[in-house]
């Protein structure tokens, strides 16, 4: 089970017992579940003296992040061995840090959707400037996300979120690198882009990252919220414009990328969705239990390097918003990280109790490596399909047909589903495809066999009907499992104001009749 990789610092795999394993890295921060205070947004840099300065945000319900959000700050004398607190202050959230000029930056918003705001350092972090608001107005949003320089110009990005109508939009700001950066009059905008659908449907965008393109162009690379992709937008004069969307291993979370002149490649640390994993296909946004490294020539086409770390639970354990940065052969980060810690563990995946700090030694001499979950069982937990079960029975209640259903994964041979009916649909017929229906909650009248009434085709091997005509009624009710081979007619009937769900998993129809599966146990 698990993964070992010698030119790495930090390669590990971990059981799924609780406390089989210690946290995986250096302990910067522990923030325990109960405090309702929760770790976000870690950022770190290298100083001039060598040392390494870290911050990191709280939120959560009694963490103010809502209106004055609080960063502390953490640095190491010893490349990362140890860390101490050495100060913390409010009006500072989703930052980044940066070093310009031997001065020491700190970039961000007040607080969840606040004002741009920044704060600087003569002391390697020690003591902090007042913060320096850069706009009046509220609704920005952003992430430890680095900052490109160009041409003596540096470059951010962020992104607003208007009160309605709801379309966060991408934008770009810049400074000479010889300006006051704390002065607002330093600093010029593009426009404003709502990024807010692809070929899939509606999207939502954020935490984009200004990166220097292979042309020289300034680009912002984009978190698409769902999806395993980014979305580019590229910079034209002052006007940012959308160029493409492109497949990004983790681009349904936060990244940071960082280009290498040594290698003349683009570096990044992700939390990849993988095929086969509880919710990679549902929710991939949610999947942070995988921290892999990837590299690009060109920011479009990405390749594997290493996984560093990975546990099999992605409900629990999170290694999450990688912030990093080049130190000669190595990389080093800061990581977000939900994990054990004798106190209950972390209130979920996302509202991590850690900040780690990680070394990947020798990144250069990385190769490359497949992106595959451990070789172990795909479990759902009960809680996941109970609020799978709410959110579909209350979508079925607004739509026409009376139908929403949850992917669950899609396995190559077969895939699984949740489906909630709150109402009669229509009759169907699978050329192609068996259905096993695993009832969920609530109870209703399966119709199979006979004919379809009124028989219309609307896919390649797929009939519906209004009804059936001679058909075999039978009640099923919840802990009900039913098999349908292919090329028989089924319907499910609803009374009204019921409600019905169930596991629905798809496998082809066999082709021949030997060797059948299932039987008795053993």
């Amino acid at each position: 089970m698990a993964r070992f990789l010698a030119s790495l610092t930090l390669a590990l795999v971990f059981s799924s017992v609780a406390g089989a394993a210690s946290v995986p890295g250096v302990v910067i921060d522990h923030q325990p579940a109960a405090t309702q205070q929760y770790i976000g947004s870690p950022s770190i840099v290298k100083l001039g003296n060598g040392d390494y300065l870290a911050t990191h945000d709280l939120f959560g319900p009694k963490s103010g992040s809502r209106t004055s959000a609080e960063t502390k700050v953490f640095v190491s004398h010893d490349r990362g061995a140890t860390w101490k607190q050495i100060s913390s202050f409010r009006d500072q959230f989703w930052s980044n840090l940066f070093v310009l000029k031997n001065r020491v930056y700190l970039m961000g918003t007040t607080a969840e959707y606040g004002r741009i705001v920044i704060r600087t350092s003569d002391d390697n972090g020690q003591n902090w400037s007042d913060a320096h608001y850069l706009t009046e107005d509220r609704g920005y949003l952003t992430a430890p996300v680095p900052m490109a320089i160009k041409d003596g110009v540096i470059y951010r990005a962020f992104e607003y979120h208007p009160p309605a109508p709801r379309v966060r939009e991408a934008f770009l700001m810049w400074a000479s690198v010889n300006s006051d950066l704390t002065k607002a009059s330093s600093w010029s905008f593009s426009n404003r882009v709502p990024v807010d659908k692809d070929a899939q449907g509606a999207i939502s965008v954020e935490e984009g990252n200004a990166v220097v393109a292979p042309d020289g162009s300034i680009v912002d690379i984009l978190r698409v919220d769902q999806r395993e992709r980014v979305a580019i937008l590229r910079l034209s004069g002052k006007e940012l414009k959308f160029d493409r969307f492109i497949d990004f291993p983790g681009g349904s979370k936060k990244f940071t990328i960082r280009f290498d002149p040594k290698t003349k490649l683009y570096w990044s640390l992700v939390n990849p969705a993988l095929r086969g994993e509880s919710l990679s296909v549902s929710l991939p946004g949610h999947v942070r239990n995988t921290l892999a490294v990837i590299s690009s020539p060109d920011l479009i086409h990405w390749t594997p390097r290493a996984i560093l770390i990975q546990h099999p639970d992605p409900l629990h354990y999170g290694f999450q918003y990688v912030d990093w940065q080049f130190d000669g052969d190595d990389l080093i980060a800061a990581v977000r990280t939900a994990y054990d810690d004798g106190e209950g563990g972390a209130h979920s995946y996302h509202d991590a109790n850690y900040l780690i700090f990680s070394r990947v030694s020798n990144f250069r001499e990385l190769g490359t490596v497949a992106l595959a979950p451990l070789p172990i069982a795909e479990t759902i937990s009960p809680y996941q399909i109970d609020m799978w079960t709410l959110a579909t029975q209350a979508e079925a209640a607004k739509r026409s047909d009376g139908a929403a259903g949850q992917s669950i994964g899609r396995y190559g041979t077969h895939g699984i589903g949740l489906t909630t009916r709150v109402k009669t649909g229509d009759a169907e017929q699978h050329r192609d495809w068996c259905d096993i229906y695993v009832v969920i909650a609530g109870d209703a009248t399966l119709v199979s066999g006979g004919k379809l009434i009124d028989a219309r085709t609307v896919a390649d091997g797929e009939m519906r009907g209004s009804g059936i005509a001679g058909g075999h009624a039978e009640h099923i009710t919840t802990g009900s499992i039913v098999h349908i081979d292919a090329q028989v007619p089924h319907l499910l009937v609803l009374e009204p104001g019921q409600s019905f769900t169930y596991l629905a998993i798809k496998a082809p129809a066999p082709t021949h009749s030997s060797g059948q599966p299932g039987g008795a146990a053993k």
